[in-house]
């Protein structure tokens, strides 16, 4: 009842953001295992789940996008790898990754060196920093970050999944100046 929710939810959204040639995110819905499921059923049930979700997004021409979160929020995939070998397992072939740097900061011993070994994975990044701030307020070097990006051919969407901080303009302000230092070419 709650994965036919869920999966009803997800695939709402797939429509909505499908309909503006926008990717839907599978991020803290990919639940974690314990408390009577073991890690494989977890497991079974979401690439059942990724495998009917995944051609909805596609009959809309996008991806749908799987996001490896810090080991606080899931235990079920915490790196860009371990959620590429994963997704290697589904039938579909349109769930990519979305590669969060605020996450990669707390589980990725090497940044760029998980873009670089799964570059052709990635679907979309959230360019944040540290402390999910804009860049420049946390410690996050995004400079070989984004030039790894660029030598892996990515081509998709950078975007700002930022707190507000210290107030929602100036966040925003900071993540375009981000951008366009480390973007431009």
């Amino acid at each position: 009842m709650v994965r036919a929710a869920a999966r009803d939810f997800i695939g709402a959204v797939i429509d909505l953001a499908g309909g503006f040639g926008a990717p839907a995110i599978i991020g803290s819905m990919q639940g974690r295992h314990g408390d009577g499921v073991t890690r494989e059923q977890a497991l079974d049930w979401l690439r059942s789940e990724l495998n009917q979700l995944g051609p909805r997004a596609h009959a809309h021409g996008v991806p749908l996008l799987y996001e490896p979160l810090n080991r606080y929020e899931t235990n079920l995939f915490n790196t860009l790898a371990d959620a590429v070998g994963f997704l290697e397992t589904l039938e579909t072939r349109n769930v990519k990754l979305l590669a969060d740097l605020f996450h990669m900061n707390i589980e990725e011993s090497d940044p760029t060196g998980a873009i670089r070994s799964v570059g052709r994975h990635v679907g979309h990044v959230h360019f944040a920093d540290s402390n999910r701030r804009a860049i420049g307020y946390g410690h996050t070097d995004v400079r070989p970050i984004a030039q790894t990006l660029m030598e892996v051919g990515y081509e998709g969407f950078v975007s700002g999944e930022i707190f507000p901080w210290p107030d929602p303009e100036t966040a925003a302000r900071k993540t375009l100046e981000s951008f366009r230092a480390n973007f431009a070419g």
